[in-house]
């Protein structure tokens, strides 16, 4: 009942030349798409048409040869897929299926219509499976390509100076120049997971650019668009967590996307553009490292918050940002504060010896510790906030005995 006559297909091969004709004519007057493209993509799409139609009565001829529709797209290169989507792809084989259906029986004698429809309906069927599977191989080899070009920028930033990192980074597809977080984490990803990491990245940040490293990855964010979770208490860049500035978003957005990696994870602190973003890469991969030496953090955690760890891990970075971020504060507002600090850390803690040791009240030591706290952003009499002070009054000590 499938296979047609002899003279059905005599007649059919006869009407070939016919129906490739009228169905690229269908094809030019039913999609504006088609019209619009260039010369050469349209040529290629008259080529696949051809030898569709060809194949089709190849195989009404030869019904027993094994049929590979996926040859249909041989004549057409590759490129091919980012000029017309599947969708397109699938409009344009119902054209020519429609051309078909109408003309074929009509060539044929009466006796081999159903036939010959059937034959059309099911080779249609497998054009179809076959136009998604090249397009599945398409995406699948651009995914693996854009992998290895975001690898290749994050390299460029832990490695290479920052406008070789900022021009690798361009080709890897980033295009803003605000604000950049950086994530290293401990996780292991499946392809599933690879690609809803990416999903959640670019949902939550305007860039991105994911790396992959055996059971590990890095994670580069530009400017966060729509995250609002909550912050943490030392957020890289100390603004109110009401007040969304574009540092704010884009440190929210690395949280978010950190808090769901499944293994430990740090947020490198927030910095001006890509071509810094190695600096907040290089925070967050020594905050990983030193993340055994704090049982207690909280994970995803804060680069910055992991100094003390880090500047005994011997990560020079972390001296820097210590004298930067703390020392400096402190040793701005005054000898009175900075003082009152160091005695009071190495008193132990005690209000009464250090009022003793410094002549003043204890009243006047609580109250120099809490000015501290407001300006400086961390309390002296909290025990992992006195840790960060001790360590930054250490370093300062040691930075001006070089100075000497």
């Amino acid at each position: 009942m499938d296979e047609l006559s002899a003279p059905g297909v005599s007649a059919l091969r006869q009407a070939q030349d016919t129906i490739i004709e009228h169905s690229l004519d269908r094809i030019s007057s039913a999609h504006d798409f088609y019209r619009t493209l260039p010369e050469g993509s349209r040529e290629q799409i008259a080529a696949v048409a051809r030898l569709g139609v060809t194949m089709f009565v190849d195989s009404a001829e030869n019904p027993s040869t094994p049929l590979v529709p996926s040859q249909i797209f041989s004549v057409a290169p590759a490129a091919l897929t980012g000029v017309i989507t599947l969708e397109q792809t699938l409009a344009l084989v119902r054209t020519v299926l429609d051309v078909v259906v109408d003309e074929a029986p009509r060539a044929v004698p009466e006796k081999d219509h159903d036939a010959v429809r059937i034959l059309v309906l099911t080779f249609g069927r497998d054009v179809g499976f076959a136009a998604a599977e090249v397009y599945a191989r398409a995406a699948e080899a651009r995914g693996a390509w854009d992998a290895r070009l975001e690898s290749v920028a994050v390299d460029a930033m832990l490695h290479d100076d920052p406008q070789d990192a900022a021009t690798r980074a361009g080709t890897a597809g980033w295009n803003g120049t605000g604000p950049v977080a950086a994530i290293a984490a401990r996780t292991t990803l499946d392809a599933l997971g690879i690609s809803r990491l990416r999903h959640e990245c670019r949902n939550l940040a305007s860039d991105c650019l994911v790396s992959v490293r055996g059971d590990s990855v890095l994670i580069v964010l530009g400017d966060g668009s729509q995250n609002h979770a909550p912050s943490s208490k030392h957020s890289s860049s100390h603004h109110d967590s009401r007040v969304e500035t574009p540092e704010h978003l884009v440190d929210q957005a690395a949280m978010q996307i950190a808090g769901g990696l499944g293994g430990s994870a740090v947020v490198g602190p927030v910095v001006s553009g890509i071509s810094h973003a190695g600096r907040s890469l290089r925070s967050a991969l020594a905050g990983l490292r030193a993340l055994p030496g704090w049982a207690e953090a909280p994970n995803p955690v804060h680069a910055d918050d992991l100094l003390p760890e880090r500047l005994l891990a011997g990560d020079e970075l972390a001296g820097e940002q210590i004298l930067s971020r703390v020392h400096a504060p402190l040793h701005q507002m005054g000898d009175p504060f900075e003082s009152t600090v160091a005695t009071y850390l190495a008193l132990g803690g005690s209000l009464e010896a250090t009022a003793r040791s410094l002549f003043v009240h204890a009243n006047t030591v609580r109250y120099r510790l809490g000015r501290v706290s407001e300006q400086v952003g961390w309390d002296a009499t909290n025990a992992r906030d006195g840790l960060m002070l001790h360590m930054a009054i250490i370093v300062g000590r040691l930075a001006v005995g070089r100075e000497d």
